[in-house]
């Protein structure tokens, strides 16, 4: 699974950067958002409890998934900002790695 970063955008006024990204998996399954969250938190260095994948979209039959991610400054401001059925979503994430 390797992960290439399209785009990335600071957004000083929420605390966070903006990431978009695509990942290849050929021959392989669509990678968990738990995988991508880890790929993610290692490539940026960032702390895994501030990080949520928003987006992950499969395009069919190539082994290609493009999608989002938001890196805050930390916790709360995570918190503050997104909307509760993405921090739900990220919830299940985080007990899947468990």
């Amino acid at each position: 699974m390797k992960i290439e970063i399209l785009q990335e955008k600071e957004n000083k006024p929420l605390s966070r950067r903006e990431i978009e990204f695509r990942v290849e998996h050929i021959g392989s399954t669509t990678p968990s958002r738990a995988d991508v969250l880890a790929k993610i938190v290692a490539q940026f260095d960032a702390d895994s409890s501030a990080v949520v994948i928003r987006s992950l979209n499969t395009k069919f039959g190539i082994g290609i998934t493009e999608g989002t991610a938001r890196i805050y400054s930390d916790a709360e401001q995570m918190k503050r900002v997104e909307l509760g059925y993405v921090l739900k979503r990220h919830a299940s994430t985080k007990k899947e790695e468990s």
